[in-house]
């Protein structure tokens, strides 16, 4: 897999696209359950970390990772203290479910404040659309010799993992390939395109309406 097609099917395709459709599809229920703010945070948090990680040419942890991608594409980095993203939000709801402050989806800027009741607050929305404003500067800042080293990284450590379990997955009941909603990091081991009816796409505009 190439830089450009990392960019267009990775970062501008799954990546991008899944959150749109979160965004467009799930609306807030005011003071309601289901806003799925933890998912979202979460989510987005793991995506910086991930896309930082190219810059950088390695994976390095959250802090480095996510704050070369903080720093280098987001248009206001300060407003987002990189050691309370990871200690308090990211690590919180990975290990823990419940992250060590408080989310929302209010849209409320800067996202990352103290309020006087809760603590520490994580505005999801905010974060959410920071971050989909950031990937055109990701692709700008993202060089060919740095995807290249950390792209091969990647595709060892998916192979290393799938030879560990190979006996495990060879034991798995045989099921027919899907054939409208696959995504598979098997195409960057093997470089092989999934054509692209079988990729999951945002509905169109009239399914979005109510």
């Amino acid at each position: 897999m190439d830089k450009t097609r990392f960019l267009n099917d990775i970062v501008f395709g799954w990546i991008k696209k899944d959150f749109e459709r979160m965004l467009q599809r799930i609306k807030v229920i005011p003071s309601g359950q289901g806003n799925i703010n933890f998912p979202l945070a979460l989510c987005v948090l793991v995506d910086m970390e991930y896309l930082g990680s190219f810059l950088l040419g390695g994976d390095c942890g959250f802090n480095n990772c996510a704050g070369k991608y903080v720093q280098k594409c987001f248009k206001k980095p300060n407003e987002y203290p990189i050691e309370i993203l990871g200690d308090i939000f990211r690590h919180g709801l990975a290990h823990e479910y419940f992250a060590r402050g408080g989310i929302c989806r209010e849209g409320i800027r800067p996202a990352v404040f103290n309020d006087e009741k809760i603590g520490v607050i994580l505005d999801a929305e905010t974060l959410v659309k920071d971050f989909l404003d950031s990937l055109e500067k990701f692709k700008d800042e993202l060089s060919e010799e740095k995807y290249k080293i950390r792209m091969a990284q990647a595709k060892e450590t998916i192979r290393e993992k799938l030879d560990k379990h190979q006996e495990l997955i060879n034991n798995l009941p045989k099921k027919p390939t899907p054939t409208n909603s696959i995504s598979a990091s098997t195409t960057i081991v093997t470089g092989e395109s999934i054509p692209f009816k079988q990729i999951s796409t945002p509905p169109s505009h009239e399914e979005d309406e109510d």
